[in-house]
């Protein structure tokens, strides 16, 4: 028998309290056999709340809930027309049936590099700076490999992308974490990470524009960032998959603009996936230093052989002339959509975060109830799913995500859900 769609949650929740709890003195299985052995680095992963939430929507589905959904992150509009015509031609090319350049295609990179500077006056390297990647995931997933080695720990954020500490533990490292609050504007505290820093340390993750807060860095924060990472010695790792997807009248700021990239050692990872409706297509780039660009390419060229030259060659127009064009058709909707549920939650009284950018709300869960209650309770009540803050880590629990990546007419009904809930 599937359990009902709130016991689903209520249980995942639990174990992820549990696992944090005893993050600091975890619990050593014995090791009776080489596979245990083998194992123990997946036995330290984190339970991952979003495979929950899909199971407890489908039970609620199975069971005829009209479900509607504004949870998941990934946009409801179609790729582009004349992206999708060009890969059909470039698919049909014998050419790019062969495998592809390891490291990203010559134009491609150069189309890169080109953009960097026309759109965030920033220089680059193509042929030393610049790494194309099947998705941005897939590079922050291989980074740690990079650097970390057993008893190694990285810095990552609480709230964040659950990739970032998975990465690290897969790579045999130790995620530590920092807050990110409120009151600091979901920016963290330099002097906490400083704090947080010792010999063994390599990498800083960070992620601005921030998801699930939609949370925004200025150039002083950066300054201040990359000073600090040079008196650590740390490598410093924006994921920027969300720094396009920015409200009206905002400029995107890219981390690179107040590095020195003959010099600091980041890198920042831009994702096509958000820009141009192409999630499932994977790819994304990388640009840095270039040392760190080719550590990460040298993981990468012993695990995968590259992104088929077809898309990339989709890439590369995407990026091009037709850019400003093609990106305003994709984020045109979020800011309509935000403004049809956003009043309603402020006339209910919940608090919002004024986010700059991504295309999510983020919002304070009222009352007294954590966040996977809440987010359960809606599932139940009203057949509406939200995201709890708790599947971005501890520090996100008593708020919850709400995604602008579903029709226009779901963000309605889940308004008028939502404002008729008592």
């Amino acid at each position: 028998m599937i359990p009902p769609a709130c016991a689903i949650l209520t249980r995942e929740s639990q174990r992820i309290r549990g696992f944090f709890s005893c993050r600091s003195n975890p619990v050593r299985r014995p090791v009776t056999s080489e596979r245990d052995e083998s194992l123990r680095r997946l036995d330290k992963l984190p339970p991952y709340l979003f495979s929950a939430i899909d199971a407890a929507k489908a039970e609620a589905r199975s069971r005829g809930v009209a479900v509607v959904d504004l949870g998941v992150g990934d946009p409801d509009r179609p790729t582009p027309p004349e992206l999708v015509e060009i890969l059909s031609r470039a698919a049909a090319n014998p050419r790019f049936h062969r495998y592809p350049a390891q490291r990203g295609d010559a134009q491609l990179k150069r189309t890169i590099a080109e953009w960097m500077g026309r759109r965030h006056g920033v220089t680059v390297d193509p042929t030393r700076q610049v790494l194309v990647l099947i998705g941005s995931k897939e590079g922050l997933g291989h980074l740690p490999l990079t650097c970390v080695t057993e008893g190694d720990n990285t810095l990552v954020p609480d709230l964040g992308y659950p990739v970032y500490g998975q990465a690290t533990i897969l790579a045999g490292g130790d995620p530590r974490t920092f807050a990110l609050k409120r009151e600091n504007g979901f920016l963290p505290r330099l002097d906490e990470i400083g704090s947080l820093a010792d010999e063994r340390s390599r990498l800083l993750f960070l992620n601005y524009p921030n998801n699930p807060t939609g949370a925004v860095a200025d150039a002083a924060f950066w300054k201040q960032t990359l000073q600090l990472c040079r008196e650590k010695k740390l490598v410093l790792a924006n994921d920027a998959a969300y720094l396009e997807v920015v409200r009206p009248g905002v400029t995107p700021g890219s981390m690179l603009r107040q590095a020195d990239l003959e010099s600091d050692r980041v890198i920042e990872f831009h994702s096509l996936s958000k820009m141009f409706n192409m999630t499932g297509w994977r790819i994304a780039f990388a640009v840095g230093h270039a040392d760190v660009i080719d550590d990460l390419a040298r993981v990468k060229e012993s695990i995968d052989s590259g992104v088929f030259t077809a898309v990339q060659a989709v890439a590369e127009h995407a990026l091009g002339d037709a850019f400003e064009s093609l990106l305003e058709g994709v984020i045109a909707p979020y800011e309509a959509r935000r403004e049809m549920i956003v009043p309603v939650l402020e006339k209910k009284g919940w608090e919002v975060f004024p986010s700059q950018a991504t295309f999510y709300v983020w919002t304070r869960v009222p009352g007294n109830e954590s966040s996977v209650e809440f987010c359960a309770r809606a599932l139940k009540e009203l057949g509406l799913v939200v995201t709890p803050g708790l599947g971005f880590g501890t520090g996100g629990d008593g708020w919850f995500r709400i995604s602008l990546t579903a029709s226009d007419e779901d963000v309605l009904e889940g308004a008028r859900r939502l404002e008729a809930w008592k």
